[in-house]
């Protein structure tokens, strides 16, 4: 396969994997703010400043925005073409990777990438926002999940659906790591300890909304929302789709099953550096978590997999990794 089609397959599905958590993010914030009775414009700054710290982009908003409030940090996240980690942007980017390599994926997926970023373009903000953006966040997700099952049943299962799977398994245990830099952001900023507050638990059945994690959190704990609970099923579970361990098992599967490489072994940089962090996940307990500190931990498994992604593009790329997001990120610092 050449280097630039596997780009393309990677990056085109870690953008519309990243799209997706931008919407997720976005949405279940939204809900859980109408939820509180922070109303006030101070609460509603504090509420969407950790929430844009978390992606790295609160000096960009800053640089465009007057104010922050619901209305602005939903503008930005969603439609700004100025921000390169909108949900705008990462369709707009997916497409154009698809874009390069139309003749090498099916005709199925150019239509739903296209016909979600027309649709975006198109898409009225004011109209959106006095609605309400719950129904358009979600029909974004089917977008999302219509993109994928229509990738497994239309598209060769060779080495280019390996790299598709390994970008979209990638992005998503990174954004699982993002939502809850989120809340542990939103703690600091509120100055939330308590944790058995009715504010706190909304905190945290936020964050499994995020995940779609709130009905099988609660088949499989059958409590009321533990934090401790919470941070073990979305880090450490293994059969939990979006938990970081899942993503990074299944990482680890996809980027094996290119090199041809037993997972037993390694045979580059990236499948030694995912091994290792699966080790490390594996045989972690949630009081080591703890122990560690959350943050310390979240903060490495986002280095690790950013190491990953560039070690990726080392051994099957062969060109520098460029990703507009994080080159933006870098120009504003």
């Amino acid at each position: 396969m050449l280097c630039r089609v596997a780009d393309s397959l990677f990056w085109m599905s870690r953008y519309i994997e990243r799209a997706e958590s931008a919407v997720r993010l976005l949405d279940v914030n939204l809900q859980i703010l109408l939820e509180t009775d922070r109303t006030s414009t101070s609460s509603i700054e504090s509420f969407w400043k950790p929430i844009i710290a978390s992606t790295g982009d609160l000096g960009l908003f800053k640089e465009n925005y007057d104010e922050l409030n619901s209305e602005t940090a939903m503008d930005f996240l969603t439609f700004s073409d100025k921000n390169p980690s909108s949900v705008l942007s990462c369709i707009k980017f997916a497409r154009e990777n698809a874009r390069m390599i139309r003749d090498q994926i099916s005709e199925d997926m150019w239509e739903i990438i296209n016909r979600l970023y027309l649709n975006l373009k198109r898409a009225d903000h004011k109209k959106i926002w006095k609605s309400g953006p719950h129904d358009f966040y979600k029909e974004i997700r089917e977008y999302s999940n219509l993109f994928q099952g229509v990738t497994d049943s239309t598209f060769l299962h060779g080495d280019g659906f390996d790299f598709i799977k390994a970008g979209m398994f990638l992005e998503r245990a990174d954004k699982t790591g993002q939502i809850l830099k989120a809340k542990q952001l939103m703690d600091a900023e509120w100055a939330e300890k308590d944790e058995t507050n009715p504010l706190a638990i909304a905190q945290w059945v936020s964050v499994l909304r995020a995940c779609s994690a709130e009905e099988v959190y609660q088949q499989i704990y059958v409590t009321d929302i533990i934090p401790k609970n919470v941070i073990e099923f979305l880090v450490l579970s293994r059969e939990f789709p979006r938990s970081i361990l899942f993503s990074a098992t299944k990482l680890q599967f996809h980027i094996h099953a290119i090199s041809d490489c037993p997972t037993t072994h390694y045979s580059n940089e990236a499948e030694r550096l995912c091994g290792k962090l699966i080790a490390d996940l594996t045989y972690s307990s949630v009081n080591e978590i703890f122990e560690r500190g959350l943050d310390d931990l979240l903060d490495h498994i986002h280095r690790t997999i950013t190491k990953i992604a560039i070690e990726l593009n080392n051994a099957y790329m062969f060109f520098p990794i460029i990703d507009p997001a994080q080159e933006q990120k870098q120009t504003t610092i």
